[in-house]
C-alpha cells in the first residue's frame, strides 16, 4: 500500500465565506507550511498539495529540501468559483478540490488508496494508525467527529481519512457536493453516505493538531480518555 498524503488548501480564500474565520494569507500560508513540514519528518513517501485559489503553497527550494529527505512533492492548483462558494461553503469547495485532485494528480493516477488530510492539519500518531491500517487490510476508515462539547455528534470527521480512490469518487464527492453550510455541512452529508456504505466499529482515534480555518483557532487537542481507543468509526476491508 501507499503512503500518499493529499493536503488540501485554500490559500487565498475570498471573504465572505461562511464559517472561514482564518482569512490573514500570511497565516494561513505558515500553518499549512507548517502541517506539511510535519508530514514529511513522518517519512511519508509522496505528498499532494492541492490548492483551490491558484497558487501554490510551497516553492522550488522547499521542495529540493524535502526531497533530500526522501519525500517527493506534487503542487497542483486551480481556481476555484469563488462566487458559488460564497453560497456553499468551504465544504462544497473542499469536495470540488478533492475531485481535482483525483482528475489531474499523477502521484494519485499511481494509488489505489490515500491519506487526505486538511491543510493546517496533521496527525501525531500517523505512525500508529498507518500500522493499524496495514494489519487489518483496511481499505477506507472514517472517524466520527468528536470534541469536548458534544462527544457524539451525527457529524463525520472529514479533516483526516484513508480511503479508496473508487470509493471517495462514487461516494464522497457527491456527498461533499450535497453541502451548503447555510443548511447543512459536508460532514453531515458524508457521515450518511458512510453510515449507508461502509461497517461501524471502534478503532484507535487519529491524534489530530494544527489551526482550523474555520474557527481561526487551534484545534481541539487533548485527550478524550476511553475514545482516544475506542473512537466510533467506519471501516471497509
Amino acid at each position: 500500500m501507499g503512503t500518499t498524503v493529499l493536503i488540501t488548501t485554500a490559500n487565498k480564500p475570498p471573504n465572505d465565506i461562511p464559517f472561514c474565520q482564518m482569512t490573514n494569507v500570511a497565516m494561513r500560508y505558515i500553518t499549512a507550511k507548517a502541517s506539511v513540514f510535519f508530514w514529511a519528518a513522518h517519512g511519508i513517501e509522496k505528498i499532494v498539495v492541492a490548492d483551490a485559489t491558484g497558487g501554490y503553497l510551497l516553492d522550488s527550494e522547499e521542495i529540493l529540501l524535502l526531497k533530500q529527505m526522501g519525500v517527493d512533492v506534487e503542487k497542483i492548483s486551480y481556481y476555484q468559483n469563488e462566487d458559488l462558494i460564497k453560497i456553499k461553503g468551504k465544504g462544497y469547495g473542499e469536495g470540488e478540490l478533492i475531485k481535482f485532485a483525483l482528475e489531474n494528480s499523477l502521484f494519485l493516477r499511481d494509488e489505489n488508496n490515500f491519506f487526505k488530510c486538511t491543510g493546517k492539519i496533521y496527525c501525531r500518531n500517523f505512525e500508529t494508525i498507518l500500522q493499524m491500517i496495514k494489519q487489518n487490510n483496511i481499505q477506507n476508515i472514517f472517524w466520527r467527529l468528536l470534541d469536548e462539547v458534544d462527544s457524539l455528534q451525527r457529524w463525520a470527521d472529514m479533516r483526516f481519512f484513508y480511503t479508496t480512490k473508487k470509493f471517495c469518487e462514487e461516494n464522497l464527492i457527491p456527498a461533499y457536493l450535497k453541502s451548503d453550510d447555510h443548511k447543512a455541512a459536508a460532514e453531515y452529508f458524508c457521515f450518511n453516505i458512510l453510515n449507508e456504505k461502509l461497517s461501524t466499529t471502534k478503532a484507535l482515534r487519529p491524534l489530530l493538531s494544527g489551526f482550523s480555518g474555520g474557527t481561526g483557532k487551534q484545534c481541539f487537542d487533548l485527550s478524550l480518555g476511553f475514545l482516544d481507543i475506542n473512537c466510533p468509526c467506519w471501516v471497509s476491508t
